[in-house]
């Protein structure tokens, strides 16, 4: 392979925010998950551990599973760049384009073929619901069309990751297209998360913080929310979990009020914590399968080193 293309290939992995991907896994996983453990229980209440032999994986569906929602969040930030390039053209002229890396005709061929493999492989071979998947496409689509120009913008990019839960959640012919309580509670949790996080984001360019610390409360719901369930259930074995999340959050908090650079430092770690998140989901449902989302984390903060997380 020649430098150019190895140039190249690095600049698509960088524009597909590839040490983001982690996270949409241990999603895919904390969604999957949930929607089968909370089917028929009430609002609040966790189901059995007992219950996990009622889980059937199968490594087949899990590879189409993985490779499609990864195919659509790649998509996602790639395309994220083709609509930018303007804007790019005049204040970030070291991003692929504006540089010269890509030409803008690749990066939209390539991610709309991105867009349209990833939505066919979870159609066609994971057996999601097709209303979600749309859904989910067309808020990737909305969401690079106008985060430049809508502050409300925020909602549609917390509305990815709600609708890749969603999607997932029905992956499979074993399971209904009802979403279980415990599924929507988590999912609308993980909106909030990433709305805030995306609120604080959109200073990172600037170096700016918002004026009302709104964003900052939205960060922890997640982790309020896993309090209750420790609490409410007595399920102790994962508050390790929880308090790593909340030490997390603060420590991001610490890091963007330093302001400038910080700011996407603090960013990048929120993104990651989204792993322990969701170990602290599926923890409280299957503690071995928390364990395994668990180590997301590392693998994020290990990618972040070479792939910028924003």
């Amino acid at each position: 392979m020649s430098s150019s293309s190895i140039t190249k290939l690095h600049a698509f992995l960088t524009l597909g925010r590839v040490s983001n991907l982690p996270t949409v896994w241990t999603n895919c996983l904390a969604a999957w998950v949930l929607n089968r453990m909370g089917q028929e229980l009430p609002l609040f209440e966790l189901p059995n551990t007992s219950g996990v032999g009622a889980l059937s994986f199968e490594p087949k569906q899990w590879f189409w599973i993985i490779l499609g929602s990864s195919l659509l969040y790649i998509a996602g930030t790639t395309l994220n760049d083709a609509f930018d390039v303007e804007y790019d053209r005049k204040y970030n002229r070291d991003r692929p384009i504006p540089s010269g890396i890509l030409k803008c005709w690749e990066v939209w061929t390539v991610g709309f073929i991105q867009l349209v493999s990833g939505a066919t492989i979870l159609y066609l071979r994971a057996d999601v619901s097709g209303i979600y998947l749309i859904l989910l496409v067309m808020t990737i689509l909305a969401y690079d069309a106008v985060h430049k120009n809508w502050g409300g913008s925020v909602l549609l990019m917390g509305g990815c990751r709600l609708f890749l839960w969603w999607t997932i959640a029905t992956a499979g012919s074993d399971i209904s297209q009802e979403l279980s309580p415990l599924l929507l509670v988590w999912s609308f949790a993980i909106l909030l998360y990433i709305v805030g996080i995306t609120s604080v984001a959109r200073g990172e360019a600037t170096g700016t913080l918002p004026a009302v610390p709104w964003p900052f409360i939205l960060l922890y719901i997640q982790f309020l929310l896993s309090l209750f369930f420790c609490i409410y259930s007595g399920r102790w074995i994962v508050l390790i979990f929880v308090l790593l999340l909340a030490y997390g959050i603060w420590h991001g908090v610490q890091q963007v009020k330093l302001k400038g650079k910080n700011i996407g430092r603090g960013v990048a770690l929120w993104l990651a914590l989204i792993t322990i998140g969701d170990a602290v989901a599926i923890g409280l449902v299957v503690p071995v399968l928390g364990l395994l989302a668990l180590l997301g984390f590392p693998l994020g903060i290990i990618l972040q080193r070479k792939y910028a997380a924003t």
